[in-house]
């Protein structure tokens, strides 16, 4: 496991095809572009994350608490 540092949070939504029995289907996810540094400032990389619609609901109400409690 590697320690990160984000610098900066692109989030935005989109469709996206996912194959559900054998067949493909079309969801709207929530997907996350975070521009990171290692914990040393040499070297910065791009996450690219990706939320089905109950976790995004899950993240987004413990980053209000978290929020709350600075």
């Amino acid at each position: 496991m590697e320690e990160l540092i984000v610098r900066q949070v692109d989030i935005g939504v989109a469709e996206m095809d996912i194959a559900v029995d054998d067949q493909l289907t079309t969801t709207r996810v929530v997907v996350e572009r975070a521009t990171a540094t290692d914990r040393h400032g040499r070297k910065d990389r791009e996450l690219i994350l990706v939320y089905g619609l109950d976790g995004t609901r899950a993240r987004a109400a413990a980053l209000h608490r978290a929020a709350d409690s600075c």
